[in-house]
């Protein structure tokens, strides 16, 4: 079968535009127990998830990027007023629908680096996207989520750490990791993928402007949690 790999204009665009049929044909069998697609399945259990959203406590108005097919979105609804997903395949969406029957969820349809919101939101939540977010768009992405917390909002992420290093294989190309996966039907993607040392994470972070604390999370995931510095 072809493999679907970044053959890059600006050294993020094409990489990024592999991400979104990719997530369109994983979206029916992602996060079950389907046959993975890369060299060591990756999954946070559901109670660990549900403990970290606990922690929280992501009441108001809140903002998930990336939102994918629910998992974190069926337990941020039941602390907020209202929810909104946003997600760039229209298929994860479809299945975000199904498995969340929530009605304080509402849902966007959005290249995230293109989004932009209409106002703040009291918490910024983001799970597994930071690692595929193209190093040359880590503050352009990070300004994105300044403009959704506004002045008294906060932000919470969880995702992979170099400690998972291992479980993809990763190339190269222009300067940006890729993870090669490959579909049941044989097809690849090669999709940006970049395992952060939760200190190195931070301390970018902090050059941003954000308060911040990263921990980790079981064997290989990361759980940070921070708000922006008065301007």
């Amino acid at each position: 079968m072809p493999l679907v790999t970044a053959r890059r204009r600006d050294g993020a665009d094409d990489a990024i535009a592999v991400e979104k049929p990719y997530y369109d044909l994983r979206a029916p069998d992602y996060l079950t127990i389907a046959p993975s697609d890369r060299r060591v399945r990756g999954i946070l259990e559901e109670a660990t998830a549900r403990a970290l959203v606990d922690e929280v406590r992501a009441e108001g108005d809140v903002l998930e990027l990336a939102c994918g097919p629910g998992g974190f979105t069926k337990e941020l609804a039941r602390y907020a007023r209202a929810v909104t997903a946003v997600d760039a395949s229209s298929e994860m969406l479809a299945r975000n629908r199904v498995e969340v029957p929530r009605e304080n969820v509402q849902y966007v349809r959005a290249d995230i680096f293109d989004w932009r919101p209409e106002r703040s939101y009291d918490l910024v939540f983001f799970a597994f996207w930071l690692s595929h977010v193209p190093p040359g768009r880590f503050d352009e992405f990070w300004h994105l989520v300044r403009l959704c917390v506004g002045d008294s909002g906060r932000m919470a992420f969880v995702d992979e750490d170099d400690r998972g290093i291992g479980n993809d294989e990763l190339h190269v190309v222009d300067g940006v990791p890729l993870a090669r996966r490959t579909l049941g039907d044989g097809r690849q993607f090669d999709i940006v993928k970049l395992y952060w040392n939760p200190d190195e994470l931070a301390a970018r972070l902090d050059v941003l402007g954000w308060a911040v604390t990263i921990r980790p999370v079981d064997n290989t995931f990361m759980f940070g949690v921070g708000t922006p510095r008065p301007r």
